[in-house]
């Protein structure tokens, strides 16, 4: 039990300042996911009857690599962002959160630069 009031204990706990913008970042991949997302729906039903070889050519187009560069960024990056709203929602104890989201957050950047290299290999012809 404390003589402190409620006011006085939570005084300088205020907000982390992170808050507004983290919501802005979800918001904003989001928004750019919808037509990237559109584009490689439509992309990947032209190109099923496609044969091996035409598929990777339409990869090499500069307009197609970069809009997949542009996807797996913005897939990872808002998937990172979600994934560690939930983490702080959900894990109680503060050292295992920061934990999970540094976790979480490697495990993102791994995958995504995985892809950026599968995306290159292909466009490149390497």
């Amino acid at each position: 039990m404390s003589l402190r009031t409620p006011l006085a204990q939570v005084r300088g706990l205020g907000s982390a300042g992170q808050g507004a913008h983290h919501w802005w970042m979800q918001r904003i991949t989001a928004m750019t996911l919808i037509p990237l997302f559109v584009w490689f729906v439509g992309a990947m039903v032209a190109t099923s009857t496609a044969s091996h070889a035409e598929a990777v050519e339409f990869i090499r187009s500069p307009i197609a690599a970069g809009a997949l560069l542009v996807l797996v960024a913005a897939i990872f990056y808002h998937a990172a962002l979600g994934l560690q709203v939930v983490i702080e929602d959900y894990v109680s104890r503060e050292r295992t959160q920061m934990g999970a989201i540094v976790v979480m957050r490697f495990v993102m950047i791994l995958l995504a630069a995985i892809s950026v290299v599968a995306v290159f290999r292909v466009a490149v012809g390497g």
